[in-house]
Order: C-alpha cells, then sequence, then structure tokens
C-alpha cells in the first residue's frame, strides 16, 4: 500500500472518530438524562454529552494530526 492510501485510510479513520464521539456523546448523555427521571434532564443530559463528545473529539483530532505531521516530518529527514 502506497503512502498516499495509507493518508486517506488515516484522514477516513479521523472523521469516523468524530462522528463516534458525537454521537456517543450525544447518546451516553441522553441516557444519563433519561436515568435522572425528567424531560429536561433529558435535553441538558443530551447537549452536555454533545459538548463533551465534540470537546473528546477536538483533543482526539489534533493528537492524531500531530502525530501525522510528525511522522511527515520525520520521513523527510
Amino acid at each position: 500500500m502506497g503512502p498516499r492510501w495509507a493518508a486517506v485510510i488515516r484522514f477516513v479513520g479521523i472523521g469516523w472518530y468524530i462522528a463516534a464521539c458525537i454521537f456517543l456523546g450525544a447518546l451516553g448523555g441522553r441516557w444519563i438524562g433519561q436515568k435522572l427521571d425528567g424531560n429536561t434532564s433529558e435535553i441538558i443530559g443530551t447537549i452536555l454529552g454533545l459538548f463533551i463528545g465534540l470537546a473528546a473529539a477536538f483533543f482526539g483530532v489534533y493528537r492524531m494530526v500531530k502525530s501525522m505531521l510528525i511522522d511527515k516530518n520525520d520521513g523527510r529527514k
């Protein structure tokens, strides 16, 4: 497999990582909101879970892209 395909697979993985973090964060927040019994707590839980998922996605993508850039720079030496 060539280096271009490896880069494509990494970027597709980043996309799936973002989607999974956001989806699981919102789903987990909704589940916690349902356990707290209340329509308002379900909405608040979903929103909080969404923001937690977004934060996890942001920091995870930052680390992935940072490692990709370090690998790219090491290959040029």
